[in-house]
């Protein structure tokens, strides 16, 4: 499984593309500090029949429909113009100033990214 990375500081963004139980999409996950430990905080799981998203907030796991025609491109607009809000919710610790300046370049990385697996998978 091709899998890519991208860390903004303590944040870090796993892109692969996963084939589970007749279904198959687009997968970004978010990992960062909650009082300073690692976590897993939000997984957006960009399925062709089944998209959905995950919250993770203080060990409890929120699933949230995606009803999207393009639960990528939904995803991605998600990540890039509401990351802070989202990491927030999950519990996550604050973005530092480091952090936030490397953000829209990491993310449009990640965006860069999704697209070419998505792509290269999907034989397009």
């Amino acid at each position: 499984m091709t899998t890519y990375s991208q860390e903004v500081g303590r944040f870090k963004f796993d892109i692969s593309y996963r084939r589970m139980r007749g279904d198959q999409g687009l997968s970004i996950r978010v990992s960062g500090p909650v009082a300073d430990e690692q976590r897993e905080l939000l997984r957006f799981d960009c399925f062709d029949n089944s998209p959905h998203y995950h919250v993770e907030v203080y060990g409890k796991n929120d699933i949230t429909a995606i009803n999207d025609d393009d639960a990528t491109e939904w995803s991605l607009r998600k990540l890039t113009e509401g990351f802070e809000s989202l990491i927030v919710a999950a519990g996550a610790d604050a973005l530092t100033a480091g952090e936030r300046e490397k953000l829209d370049s990491s993310l449009m990385r990640v965006s860069e990214d999704s697209r070419k697996l998505v792509a290269a998978e999907r034989g397009v």
